[in-house]
C-alpha cells in the first residue's frame, strides 16, 4: 500500500477527525433541548445509562429491571418513548451509579471524554508514534461509540491497560481486567490466557477484583436487584438468540459482529448458528491457551487474545469493535518494527474500516463481514509466530 505513506498517515486521520466533529456538531447542536437532530436523545444509548442510574437512586436499583418503570422513566425525562430496556448485570449498574448524581450533559461529557483519553494513552503505549492517537481518533469504532454513547471505549481502555501492565504491574493489571467483568462475555478467555502464560498474580488479582465488584454490587444495590436481573435473563437470552424484539422487528443481527449473527442474518436456522458459534468458542479457547503457553512476542500474544475475545461470544454489538483498536495497534507496530508480509497492510486497512462497512453490508446484502475480518486478522497474528524468510521493510 505505497499510497498510504507516512506523510498521508499524518494528514488523513486529521481530516477524518474534522469530518467526525462536523457530524457530531450537526447531530448534537441541530436538535432541540436534549434531543438531537434526529429526534433521539443526545448521546444515543447513553440515555438509558443515565436514566438507569438516576432511577436506581430515586426508586431503588430493582426498579431498573422493571421494563415498564424503566420505559416510563425514559419517556418522563426525554419526552419521547425510547424502546430500550435494561439488560446489563448489576455490576455495571454499580459502576455507572454516580452518573445519576450529575446533570445529563455533564455526565455524557465525562462518560465520553475520560474513557477516550484513557484509550488514546493505551494506544500510544502500544504503538509509540505520534500518529497513533490520531489513527485511534479516526478509527470508526471509536466514532461509533461517540455517536451512540456506548461503553466500548471503557471496555477497550480497561482491556488494553490491563494487558500492557501485565509484566510490570501484574496486580494492577488484574484489577483492571477484573473490572471488565461487567461485560462477562468479553472476559471468558482472559483467565485462560493468564493461566497458560503462568501470570498467577494477575490471575488472582483479577479474580479478587471481579469478586469484589460483585460483592460491592450486593452491598450497595442489595440482593433484590440480582434477583430481578436473573428473572429477566431468560427473556434477554431469547431476544439475543433469535435477533428479534417482538414479533416482526429484526433488531440485533445486523448490529452483531459474531458468527452466530452472521448465520441468522443470512437466513440460517438458530441451531446452525449455535453449532457454528460453539465450534468458534472451542477453537478460540484452544488458540489462546496454545499461544500464551508458548514463547511469543508480547504484542502478538495480546493481539491474539483480544481478537479471540471478540470472536468468542455469540452476543456482542458493533460498538464493541472499539476494542479492535488494540490488536490493530499491536499488529501495526509489529509490522512497523519487524517488516510486512504480503497483504498485511491491506488487511489492516480493511479491518480499520470494518466498523463502518459491516453494518452497510449487513443491511444491504445480509452479509456480516466483521467475523470474517476478525478471523483473517487472527490468522495474520498467528502467522507472526513463525519467522519469515522475507519481510518488506516498513
Amino acid at each position: 500500500m505505497g499510497w498510504l505513506n507516512r506523510e498521508r498517515l499524518g494528514v488523513y486521520p486529521k481530516i477524518i477527525c474534522v469530518f467526525y466533529l462536523l457530524i457530531l456538531s450537526y447531530l448534537y447542536l441541530g436538535g432541540s433541548g436534549l434531543l438531537d437532530v434526529r429526534g433521539d436523545p443526545i448521546g444515543g444509548d447513553f440515555s438509558h445509562y443515565w436514566v438507569a442510574s438516576s432511577l436506581a437512586l430515586k426508586a431503588g436499583p430493582a426498579a431498573v429491571y422493571d421494563p415498564d418503570r424503566f420505559l416510563a422513566a425514559q419517556k418522563e425525562f426525554f419526552g419521547i418513548r425510547i424502546p430500550l430496556i435494561w439488560l446489563y448485570p448489576p455490576t455495571f449498574l454499580l459502576l455507572i451509579l454516580p452518573l445519576g448524581l450529575l446533570p445529563y450533559l455533564l455526565a455524557l461529557g465525562l462518560w465520553l471524554s475520560l474513557p477516550l483519553a484513557a484509550l488514546l494513552l493505551v494506544v500510544r503505549r502500544i504503538a509509540p508514534s505520534y500518529l497513533s492517537p490520531w489513527l485511534a481518533l479516526a478509527f470508526p469504532g471509536v466514532f461509533m461509540n461517540l455517536i451512540h454513547g456506548q461503553n466500548g471505549l471503557l471496555s477497550a481502555s480497561l482491556l488494553g491497560a490491563g494487558l500492557l501492565l501485565l509484566e510490570q504491574a501484574p496486580v494492577t493489571a488484574g484489577v483492571l481486567l477484573g473490572l471488565l467483568s461487567y461485560k462477562p462475555h468479553l472476559v471468558v478467555l482472559i483467565p485462560v490466557a493468564l493461566a497458560a502464560g503462568r501470570h498467577w498474580r494477575a490471575l488472582l488479582s483479577m479474580g479478587i477484583s471481579a469478586g469484589a465488584l460483585m460483592a460491592a454490587s450486593l452491598l450497595v444495590l442489595g440482593t433484590e436487584v440480582w434477583a430481578a436481573f436473573f428473572r429477566n435473563l431468560p427473556g434477554t437470552l431469547a431476544v439475543l438468540e433469535t435477533g428479534r424484539l417482538g414479533k416482526d422487528v429484526l433488531l440485533f443481527t445486523a448490529k452483531m459482529p459474531t458468527w452466530a449473527a452472521a448465520v441468522l442474518l443470512a437466513g440460517g436456522p438458530p441451531w446452525l448458528a449455535q453449532l457454528l458459534q460453539a465450534g468458534v468458542m472451542l477453537a478460540t479457547t484452544g488458540i489462546v491457551f496454545w499461544v500464551w503457553f508458548r514463547e511469543a512476542p508480547a504484542g502478538v500474544r495480546a493481539g491474539v487474545l483480544v481478537l479471540c475475545a471478540l470472536l468468542f461470544p455469540p452476543y456482542e454489538f458493533l460498538y464493541d469493535l472499539a476494542i479492535l483498536a488494540l490488536p490493530l495497534a499491536w499488529l501495526a507496530w509489529e509490522g512497523h518494527v519487524e517488516g510486512w508480509r504480503p497483504g498485511e497492510q491491506t488487511l489492516l486497512f480493511l479491518a480499520f474500516l470494518t466498523p463502518l462497512l459491516a453494518p452497510i453490508f449487513a443491511r444491504t446484502i445480509h452479509l456480516q463481514i466483521a467475523p470474517l475480518v476478525l478471523a483473517a486478522l487472527l490468522a495474520m497474528a498467528l502467522r507472526r509466530l513463525w519467522p519469515a524468510a522475507r519481510l518488506t521493510p516498513s
